[in-house]
């Protein structure tokens, strides 16, 4: 074989094998859409859950739930079929009306919440695992349905919240955990109001509410302390409420946070969780509960990362809390322990402390609950039952709010502990020290208004500050997240127009960060201890890992992805008509998989990046999405598929899989060995035999 057809075989054999590993052995393709009436948003408080990937009857397939403007939830099969040639309607199986029996009044019954769970106690193997849908609408009426989608029981909120108040924030956790024998499930319903814009407001309305709010004035300064079970919820504080999930009895209600009056009800001593005080408020009034949060550092970490952007990211979770751990041997007698906030009441055993006059059915089980505490802690919660055969049971209800996290106690509904977090930004243990961190980064639009957290610094713009600790300790790290920072991505593939004009940052916009879990042969909290991964507006993805012992920041790599977008700046509380959410989210390519890789989308183009910085796929969106796209397996083959919400509709993308492509790859590189080999080798024997034909012709 001649050197020139080697070469042009070989340099074909490479085309082949780049072009292999840069496609990668998946991809998302178009599989089904389902068209919406257009709706004009101008406030934050109009958007619609977003929605949900549920199989409500148990047959093995999903159902799409999406909630309309018209006070409707559409139930709809997505096309399992894979074909190439566009997106198909999926079919409408059946539609929801949330309008009263009665009056067909659709004020306030539009949805702002909706979640799918299961609240059997028991079932039998094989027999199919069926769910429940509960809808909160902006009303403040909670609405339970079967899976057939008949009523099962409904209940009005509304006169806990002030008229024109709206929802800021609303979660919903449905789980089959019972708080009194003869129940079956338990629905968890929490949310935090704030006032309507004034654009809604009418004129004599507000002078009313004006009136009012003085006079509360007027009353809250002459009382020393408002009645827990006053009218209306303080709409500062997240307000709870828990129902049994058959028939919607009422079990607890949390309306208005008060830490301090919680630690002087006598009940609580009966429960282990509560055999502490929760007098600090006093000496702790700025942020009331972070000091209780400090007993339970552990737990606090197990329940993170956490983020606020929009309503939807208000979560509750349900987990199960345990105090700090303290070696007895560094502790003596008559002493107080490590922080100087405790009282010295603290270290006599609860129930027999004679100015709180506790009765003695009461001193004598918080003396039992006290000894067993530091042998078993947490062991006995008399009042709710698992029905899940799990070896460990939640005691607390963590709500992941706007403000911080607050941990609830499951059975009774009184605040455990109560952390302020700083608003925007990623609050996760990042560096493995067992110490809350928080990584904040801001664009050009908002640069003047962020402060550094625990100092009095602007944080510019294109960089990204790492802080310890709450309240912050230290500062870990500060790096640039922006592409003329970094000389060596200069070679990063992009098209011109996108890297034109980088040093212009007044119209940069940066998603909130996420971490990426990274080993290094030691074992770490799940979700602590990984890599920073940034995304700005211009579609630049930057990774950054821990240093050293914890402090600085190594750079990872950065890379040029098309998820760009751009947003109008707007006033508080309003969006434009055209407002895009970006996307930037770790999620599993498999069910029950270890490895997670980025997602990073913007207005038209969404990027499926490796922790190792390469592209594996990207995806051409069909409009702006008006949510974070959706990471859930509606195909029901155990791999994650994309679901795209935009102002006109929902698309969904499936994955599919080439499971010849690395094989094939595989053998094209084999290939290119040995035809390197063999022009090698040919190589070789031509320089040798040229000496001999030289001496032949002499």
């Amino acid at each position: 074989m001649r050197k020139r057809d080697l070469a042009i075989l070989m340099l074909s054999a490479f085309s082949i094998f780049f072009s292999l590993q840069h496609e990668g052995d998946f991809s998302f393709r178009e599989a089904w859409f389902h068209l919406t009436d257009e709706y004009p948003i101008k406030y934050e408080t109009e958007r619609l859950p977003p929605p949900i990937v549920s199989d409500l009857n148990g047959d093995g397939k999903k159902e799409i739930l999406v909630a309309t403007h018209d006070a409707k939830i559409q139930v709809l099969e997505p096309h399992l079929r894979r074909v190439d040639e566009g997106f198909s309607e999926a079919r409408l199986l059946t539609e929801l009306s949330l309008l009263p029996d009665k009056t067909r009044v659709a004020a306030g019954r539009r949805a702002v919440a909706m979640a799918t769970g299961v609240i059997d106690r028991r079932y039998k193997e094989g027999h199919p695992l069926k769910q429940v849908l509960v809808v909160v609408t902006s009303g403040w009426s909670v609405m339970c349905f079967d899976h057939n989608l008949k009523k099962l029981w409904e209940t009005n909120l509304q006169e806990d919240f002030p008229h024109n108040a709206h929802h800021r924030e609303i979660a919903i956790s449905i789980s089959n955990y019972t708080l009194k024998h003869g129940d079956s499930g338990l629905v968890i319903i929490g949310g935090r109001m704030e006032m309507q814009p004034h654009i809604y407001s009418d004129p004599f309305e507000e002078i009313g509410m004006a009136e009012k709010n003085a006079e509360q004035h007027r009353r809250s300064a002459s009382e020393k302390e408002p009645s827990e079970n006053s009218g209306t919820v303080n709409l500062r504080h997240f307000a709870l409420y828990a129902f049994a999930g058959r028939t919607g009895a009422l079990r607890w209600s949390r309306k208005n946070e008060n830490i301090e009056a919680q630690s002087s009800d006598a009940a609580s001593q009966l429960i282990p969780q509560h055999n502490y005080k929760l007098d600090v408020h006093a000496l702790n009034s700025r942020h009331p509960g972070e000091f209780e949060c400090r007993e339970f550092r552990e737990s606090i970490l197990g329940v993170m990362p956490h983020h606020w952007d929009r309503r939807e990211d208000t979560v509750l979770q349900l987990s199960h809390f345990r105090r700090h751990k303290r070696k007895t041997s560094k502790k003596s007698n008559g002493k107080t322990t490590n922080y100087p906030f405790h009282k010295p009441e603290e270290n006599h055993p609860p129930g027999k402390d004679s100015a709180k006059k506790i009765s003695n059915l009461i001193g004598e089980a918080a003396k039992y609950a006290g000894s067993t505490k530091s042998k078993k802690p947490f062991q006995y919660i008399p009042t709710i039952t698992n029905y899940t055969q799990l070896w460990w049971l939640p005691n607390v209800v963590v709500a992941h709010q706007k403000e911080g996290i607050e941990a609830v106690h499951l059975a009774s509904g009184r605040t455990l502990c109560k952390l302020h977090l700083q608003e925007g930004g990623l609050h996760a243990d990042i560096n493995g020290d067992g110490v809350l961190d928080h990584v904040q980064a801001v664009g050009g639009n908002g640069a003047e208004q962020t402060v550094i957290s625990g100092s009095m610094e602007v944080l510019q713009p294109c960089w990204a500050v790492a802080t310890s600790g709450v309240p912050v300790r230290e500062q870990l790290f500060n790096a640039s997240i922006c592409h003329h920072h970094s000389p060596l991505n200069l070679f990063q593939h992009g098209d011109f127009g996108r890297n034109f004009g980088r040093t212009d940052v007044s119209s940069l916009e940066v998603a909130t960060p996420i971490l990426i879990p990274r080993g290094d042969g030691h074992r770490h909290r799940k979700g602590s201890h990984g890599d920073v991964v940034f995304l700005t507006n211009r579609g630049e993805v930057t990774s950054y890992s821990p240093g050293l012992h914890g402090h600085d920041a190594v750079w990872q790599w950065q890379i040029s992805t098309g998820a760009t977008w751009s947003n109008l700046p707007s006033p508080s509380g309003m969006m434009e008509g055209g407002m895009v959410v970006p996307t930037l989210k770790a999620f599993s390519l498999r069910a029950r998989d270890n490895q997670q890789m980025i997602l990073a989308a913007g207005d038209q183009e969404a990027s499926v990046i490796s922790p190792g910085g390469s592209i594996q796929t990207s995806v051409d969106l069909p409009a702006p999405p008006t949510h974070a796209l959706i990471c859930e397996d509606f195909s029901n083959d155990g791999l994650t598929d994309l679901i795209v919400v935009t102002s006109n509709g929902v698309y969904g993308f499936v994955q599919t899989r080439s499971p010849g492509a690395l094989f094939f790859s595989t053998l094209v590189g084999c290939l290119l060995i040995v035809m390197g080999v063999i022009f090698v080798t040919q190589h070789l024997n031509s320089i040798k035999e040229k000496p001999r034909a030289s001496s032949a012709a002499r």
